[in-house]
């Protein structure tokens, strides 16, 4: 027990109840080298006892006796101890295990310390890491998204994502749906942030059957173009995805000129014979 060191902090300085008086901090002094630095076991009369770092088995007398203190204020200095929750006692009729409260905290080795910082300064590093790549990574897919609107919830969105598919599975799937919103009003593009919560990388992407019919149409002050059915002539103000639809009135083509409409007689002419297959 006599070979080794201990810590010993500055700040013990300012703990007034060790630096109450001089019997104070000596009383202090000496539980703090006599308890055990590391686990082992030891006989108090005929028991077997295991002893923790930071406990010591002792009694008011032989402190008394060891320190040249009066026994009767060993014993106040203790019960002090115990009351402020520096130590806690367990005695009986043969001697007492003082246990020092919070020992392990500031008697670790220095290496353990210097472990501990480092594995520190290894998570926090790694940490930064892990979060430039996530940066580096939203970046190109916020550079690539056509509608840049609540980046901080769409970064949000992202991290998430990312817990479900990897990074290259929302660029490829992103760069798919793009082809679909070449000439597209962009209000009618998702918020990159629903666009991830609602993962739309897993989409089916259904390509246009009809190329833009836009610039043969006119456009009106409202957005919506005035054409009309290639069939019965109906006029019609569908907005620039309708155009690629057919007409609600004869399921037909849209046309920007109102067409020549043939008589119902014609009609039913043109009918039967494409029915019946003759000229």
């Amino acid at each position: 027990m006599n070979s080794g060191y201990i810590k010993l902090h500055r700040k013990i300085l300012d703990n007034p109840l060790v630096m109450k008086s001089s019997d104070h901090f000596t009383v202090w002094m000496y539980l703090l080298l006599n308890a055990a630095h590391k686990k082992y076991d030891t006989l108090i009369g005929s028991d077997r006892v295991t002893l923790n770092p930071g406990q010591l088995v002792t009694g008011r007398k032989k402190i008394a006796k060891d320190l040249k203190i009066n026994e009767s204020k060993i014993q106040r200095i203790l019960k002090l101890f115990e009351i402020e929750q520096q130590i806690e006692q367990q005695t009986n009729s043969v001697s007492r295990v003082i246990s020092i409260v919070n020992w392990a905290d500031y008697q670790q080795s220095e290496h353990q310390s210097e472990q501990r910082v480092n594995n520190k300064r290894t998570l926090y590093n790694n940490t930064k890491k892990i979060n430039n790549i996530y940066i580096d990574q939203f970046n190109q897919f916020w550079d690539l998204y056509d509608k840049k609107v609540s980046k901080p919830k769409a970064i949000t969105a992202y991290k998430k994502a990312l817990k479900k598919v990897d990074h290259k599975t929302i660029m490829d799937a992103l760069k798919e749906q793009k082809k679909l919103w070449v000439g597209k009003d962009k209000s009618y593009i998702k918020h990159p942030t629903t666009w991830l919560n609602q993962e739309c990388w897993d989409d089916e992407l259904i390509q246009p059957s009809k190329p833009s019919l836009k610039p043969l149409f006119k456009k009106l002050p409202s957005g919506l173009y005035r054409a009309y059915c290639a069939k019965c002539g109906l006029d019609h103000l569908p907005n620039e995805y309708q155009l690629r639809e057919s007409t609600s009135c004869c399921r037909d083509d849209f046309v920007p000129e109102k067409p020549e409409i043939k008589s119902t007689k014609e009609i039913d002419e043109q009918i039967v014979r494409s029915v019946f297959n003759y000229e």
